[in-house]
C-alpha cells in the first residue's frame, strides 16, 4: 500500500508538467519472485522511477524498455523468466528463479484513468478487486465487487485485488506509543491518536490522521486495529467499556502481562466479542519500545495474511 501512495502523489505532482510518463505493471508471476502481481513502477522521460517490479535487479533493464514505449506511445509486453541456470541472462545476477511478466503502459490517458480509480479506492477505506485491460484497440480499467485475480493472457486481461489500507488506534501517550506510530507511518498505515493530547508529541500529532481525547472518540470501525498502551489500568477499564465490549475489531492488542488482563475482563460491564490478544506482539524476545513496536506490527501483519509468525524456513508451502 505505501509503494501505491507513493505512486499515486508522484503522479499528482507530474500531471502539470506534461512530461511523457509510463507505468509498468507485474501482472504474471510463476516461481520465486520478489514482488508479486500488482507490483507498480512508474517512470518518467528523465529516468527517474518510483516503486519497483523487482528487488532491484530487473528495474535498469526495464527503465530502458519503458523509455522506449514512451518515445513510441505504445504499450508494450515484457517478460523476464529467471528460471534458467544461467543467472546472467540479462546482464546481471538475478537471486530469484521465476518468470515474471509486465506491462508497460505509456499513455497518459490510461494512466490518468488507472490514478482516478485506484485514487477513490484508496479513499474508501474498503478493499476492491481492480480489472484492467489492455489490448490493440481500447484500455477498459474497472472495480469489481467480486472476481478471481489472475492474468488472462488470450485477452490481456489483469485482474488484482487491492486491500484496504490499515487502519490503526493507538490508545496511550506514553513515549512507547510514538515508537508504534514511527512504524505504523513508515508502513502508510492510517493511524488515529487517543490520549491525553495535550502531553501527545506535537510533531508526531502533525502526522497522524487524528488526535483524540479519551472520551471524545469517534469513527472506529469493525475493520479497524486497535492497540491499548495506556500504562494505567483503569484507563484500559474505561476505554473497553465505552468502546471494546460487545463490539468486534480485526484486531485488539493490550500491552501488559496475562494477569493484569485477568483482572481487567473483571471489570466489564459487557461481554468481550473480539480475541484480544495480550500480551500483545509476537514472541521476538523484543526489548524497549522499538523492538516491541516491531513485534505488535508483526503479529497484525500475521493477523492480517493469516499466517501464525514462524521462521520461513520452517514454511512447508509456498511464501505467497
Amino acid at each position: 500500500m505505501k509503494e501505491l501512495l507513493v505512486i499515486l502523489a508522484q503522479l499528482e505532482s507530474l500531471w502539470a508538467s506534461g512530461e511523457a510518463i509510463a507505468m509498468a505493471t507485474v501482472v504474471y508471476v510463476d516461481g520465486s519472485a520478489y514482488r508479486r502481481p500488482g507490483a507498480r513502477m512508474l517512470i518518467d522521460s528523465n529516468g527517474n522511477w518510483w516503486g519497483g517490479i523487482s528487488g532491484g535487479c530487473l528495474e535498469g533493464d526495464l527503465l530502458k524498455k519503458a523509455q522506449l514505449a514512451m518515445h513510441q506511445q505504445a504499450i508494450k509486453r515484457i517478460t523476464y523468466d529467471t528460471r534458467e541456470d544461467d543467472p546472467f541472462q540479462l546482464g546481471i545476477g538475478l537471486g530469484c528463479q521465476g518468470l515474471i511478466e509486465i506491462v508497460i503502459d505509456p499513455i497518459r490517458a490510461n494512466i490518468e484513468r488507472t490514478f482516478t480509480l485506484f485514487k477513490s479506492i484508496v479513499e474508501s477505506g474498503k478493499p476492491q478487486f481492480i480489472q484492467t485491460v489492455w489490448n490493440d484497440t481500447e484500455f477498459s480499467i474497472q472495480a469489481l465487487n467480486d472476481a478471481i485475480a489472475g492474468w488472462d493472457e488470450a485477452s490481456l486481461t489483469f485482474t488484482e485485488y487491492l486491500p484496504a489500507r490499515t487502519r490503526i488506534w493507538v490508545v496511550g501517550n506514553q513515549f512507547d506509543a510514538c515508537s508504534l506510530i514511527e512504524l505504523c507511518l513508515t508502513l502508510a498505515w492510517e493511524v488515529h491518536w487517543v490520549g491525553n493530547t495535550n502531553k501527545m508529541r506535537k510533531d508526531v500529532q502533525q502526522r497522524v490522521r487524528a488526535c483524540y481525547e479519551w472520551n471524545q472518540v469517534q469513527g472506529i470501525q469493525p475493520s479497524d486495529c486497535l492497540v491499548l498502551m495506556t500504562h494505567d489500568f483503569d484507563r484500559d477499564v474505561a476505554f473497553m467499556n465505552q468502546y471494546i465490549a460487545d463490539q468486534s475489531f480485526q484486531y485488539i492488542g493490550i500491552l501488559g502481562p496475562s494477569k493484569r488482563f485477568d483482572r481487567l475482563k473483571k471489570q466489564l460491564q459487557h461481554n468481550l466479542v473480539s480475541d484480544i490478544s495480550t500480551p500483545v506482539g509476537l514472541d521476538i524476545g523484543a526489548e524497549g519500545p522499538d523492538e516491541i513496536a516491531i513485534a505488535v506490527v508483526a503479529e497484525i501483519l500475521a493477523h492480517q495474511n493469516k499466517r501464525d509468525g514462524q521462521r520461513l524456513k520452517f514454511r512447508s508451502t509456498t511464501i505467497h
